[in-house]
């Protein structure tokens, strides 16, 4: 985005009254003006030219109607918060629709984020309940932004407050384009946006100020992300951060919008939780020294009441230290992860959720007999838990059990039928054991049940290589290519294109 651009425009007055003083930025369809208004010397505002891709004379009327309808709740919306930029004044002239907004002095929240100087967490907290504050307001109102970033986050200079800005409903009627992926969740871009998708980028924010980063370095974030689970990684031991912060971070930010948080109401309600309390330099060793207590408290309480006792073994224990060990594997803590969950599992060992986590960090690590051991266990524990056999299968495809491995994928699918992950999995697996047209099922129903699942159109594309399919082969991989640029996985890309060079020669 070019800021502050020499006066280059085809009218010097737009809709009879405002004169343009300066061309500010220019995108692929939108140009933003400084204008004055005519009738109000002195009065200055922002607008929007926006260009609409369709030129077909049907289509331009419920454009215009449809931009008409969005602007005139937004207007409504901002005279009655005065936390929301306010628009002035909407019409059409010359088959280009036009948007009149409030100049707001002031810096972008872009500005606070500096790289290299994270802000603390407290910070952090103070910014994401004032920006939730404003969130609030608009999703009781039906209404959901669509484009919440640094740059649309304005700190006013007049009272210090933040203002959300550019609303992206109003341009996404008119306009396909997307700036700024960065911030935008997975089902946004496949256009079911939801109440949570503006969560989610609010907590992108919360990373990028949390860690000091960049818009780039939070773009390799995203290739950073657990190519099975689709979680960002993030956290790393220089960052001071708290066990709880992360949690709300990691759960703002969850790939599912199904397991993100569902309302502001709830991230609100946990960040005030948090903020409440009285944070310590030796939170980690009073933790432990709590659960200590716990356990001699209950043994003492035993000694008195006898058989009684058995009501008040210390349960507070199993599941703090089950809660910690979840935590530490979400942040990519896997050996932190197995080290706790192995207290949790010495404290109650018929947890199979416990063996189920831990499992999976031994296989994040690379042990992959101590999580094929962990998930047996599970199952031993829940014969019916579809999870522990498809962790399994995992661990026995890293040990090159690729037959056992189908065995337990294929008792994960009848179980749970429902996960592409697993179709995926015995996918791999029987590619192993050259049984190509099993695996091209596999395949097959992993992108019939997540058509965004870049992987799966890379491995059906190898197969078709390895088949002598090339046409076939060059479209699933350059289907996948566009899936893993579209997800700011950029390792896989690059190696992606790489071989479809490979098929042209």
């Amino acid at each position: 985005m070019n800021s502050y651009k020499s006066l280059d425009m085809d009218e010097q007055i737009l809709g009879t009254r405002y004169r343009i003083l300066q061309l500010l930025y220019v995108e692929e369809s939108v140009k933003t003006y400084l204008v004055e208004d005519i009738k109000v010397p002195d009065q200055l505002f922002i607008v929007k030219q926006l260009l609409p891709e369709s030129n077909t004379l049907q289509n331009l009327a419920w454009l215009q109607q449809s931009f008409f309808k969005e602007a005139n709740i937004l207007k409504q919306l901002g005279q009655e918060n005065d936390r929301i930029q306010k628009i002035v004044d909407y019409f059409e002239a010359n088959e280009k629709l036009y948007i009149v907004q409030e100049l707001i002095y002031g810096h972008q929240l872009s500005e606070e984020i500096l790289v290299e100087f994270p802000l603390r967490e407290d910070q952090v907290i103070n910014l994401l309940l004032e920006i939730l504050e404003i969130l609030l307001f608009i999703h009781q109102h039906n209404i959901i932004h669509q484009d919440i970033q640094p740059e649309t986050i304005i700190r006013r200079h007049s009272d210090n407050k933040l203002v959300l800005v550019d609303f992206g409903s109003v341009q996404e009627i008119v306009t396909t384009t997307v700036s700024n992926l960065e911030y935008i969740p997975l089902e946004q871009l496949q256009g079911q946006i939801q109440y949570n998708s503006d969560i989610y980028a609010l907590g992108m924010i919360a990373i990028a100020a949390i860690m000091g980063l960049s818009q780039d370095e939070i773009s390799r974030l995203q290739s950073q992300k657990n190519l099975l689970t689709g979680e960002i990684i993030w956290r790393d031991r220089t960052i001071k951060v708290s066990r709880e912060f992360t949690r709300i971070i990691n759960k703002m930010v969850r790939f599912d919008y199904r397991k993100r948080y569902q309302y502001v109401t709830e991230v609100i309600n946990d960040l005030q939780k948090l903020k409440n309390y009285q944070y310590q330099p030796q939170k980690l060793q009073l933790q432990r020294l709590k659960l200590v207590i716990i356990g001699v408290t209950s043994l003492l309480a035993a000694l008195f009441i006898g058989w009684f006792g058995q009501w008040l073994k210390p349960v507070n224990s199993e599941q703090l230290l089950y809660q910690e060990g979840v935590s530490e594997y979400e942040q990519g803590n896997y050996q932190e992860s197995v080290d706790t969950l192995t207290q949790t599992i010495k404290i109650n060992p018929q947890n199979s959720l416990a063996y189920n986590y831990r499992g999976d960090a031994f296989y994040r690590l690379g042990e992959y007999e101590k999580a094929q051991a962990d998930s047996s266990q599970a199952i031993a524990l829940n014969p019916q838990d579809a999870n522990a056999y498809y962790d399994r299968g995992f661990a026995l495809f890293g040990l090159g059990k690729y037959k056992e491995a189908i065995a337990d994928y294929t008792q994960a699918i009848k179980l749970n039928s429902q996960n592409p992950y697993t179709y995926y999995g015995r996918g791999l697996a029987r590619v192993k054991v050259k049984d190509y047209q099993a695996a091209m099922r596999d395949f097959n129903q992993a992108i019939a049940m997540n058509s965004e699942y870049g992987l799966a159109y890379y491995h059906r594309g190898l197969i078709y290589a390895e088949l002598g399919q090339k046409k076939e082969a060059i479209a699933d991989l350059e289907k996948a290519a566009k899936l893993f640029q579209e997800q700011g996985e950029q390792e896989s890309y690059k190696d992606t294109l790489q071989k479809i060079k490979i098929l042209q020669k």
